[in-house]
């Protein structure tokens, strides 16, 4: 994978502030990435805590997919939404509140 690419997605996500998300096509738009190739470079990030990729979600507000010890499963998209509402994220049922979802970046 293209470490310029993935420097770049990177970047975008610390622009996403605390208590708002961003979805996987407003970053691949953003960069004129395809929306996959940018889930698959989040799910490579071994720094969450400085690039924050759990704020990243699908376009209908639903959580997508967050990986944990190269695995993503129910449990890693749970450890997902607690990060989300730590961030002061709002649910509305399983998906983020839209007024929370950043189209542009």
């Amino acid at each position: 994978m293209n470490s310029d690419k993935r420097l770049k997605v990177y970047k975008l996500l610390k622009k996403i502030p605390r208590g708002r998300v961003s979805t996987y096509g407003a970053l691949a738009s953003r960069l004129g990435m395809n929306p996959r190739l940018v889930g698959r470079i989040l799910g490579q990030n071994s720094h969450p805590e400085i690039y924050p990729c759990y704020r990243v979600v699908r376009s209908d507000g639903s959580l997508g997919g967050y990986t944990i010890d190269s695995v993503n499963n129910e449990h890693s998209l749970s450890v997902k939404k607690k990060k989300l509402l730590r961030d002061g994220v709002k649910f509305s049922g399983e998906r983020v509140e839209k007024k929370l979802i950043m189209k542009t970046i």
